[in-house]
C-alpha cells in the first residue's frame, strides 16, 4: 500500500513535458516518475496518428533539406558558391530544426 506522498516542484513546461510522456507511455505522471527514480523500465512509447503526422513532416522536411543541399553541392562544384552565406545559414538552421524534432520523436 503506497501511503506516502511525495511533492515535486517543476514548472509549466516541466510539467507539459512530463505528462506528454507519461501519456506516450500509457502511464501516470506518478507511475512514471516512480519508475524512473526506482530505475524500473518503462513501457515502449505508443505511435499514435499525431506521431505519425509528426513523423510525415519531418521526412517531408528532410527531403526539402536535402534537394537543398544537392542544389549547393551543385554550386560549389561548378564553383558558383561565393556570396552564398545566408542561403548555408538557412540552409543549416533548418538542418538543425530537424535534428532537434527527431530527438524530441525519439525519446
Amino acid at each position: 500500500m503506497r501511503s506516502r506522498i511525495v511533492r515535486v516542484r517543476t514548472s509549466d513546461t516541466e510539467f507539459s513535458r512530463m505528462k506528454d510522456i507519461a501519456t506516450a507511455r500509457g502511464l501516470s505522471i506518478s507511475e512514471m516518475i516512480r519508475r524512473v527514480a526506482l530505475g524500473v523500465r518503462m513501457p515502449a512509447r505508443t505511435f499514435d496518428a499525431n506521431h505519425a503526422a509528426t513523423l510525415a513532416r519531418t521526412l517531408g522536411e528532410i527531403g526539402r533539406i536535402g534537394g537543398n543541399l544537392n542544389q549547393l553541392v551543385r554550386l560549389a562544384n561548378s564553383g558558383r558558391i561565393a556570396g552564398r552565406d545566408d542561403e548555408l545559414t538557412r540552409i543549416l538552421a533548418d538542418v538543425d530544426a530537424v535534428r532537434f524534432r527527431l530527438r524530441e520523436l525519439l525519446t
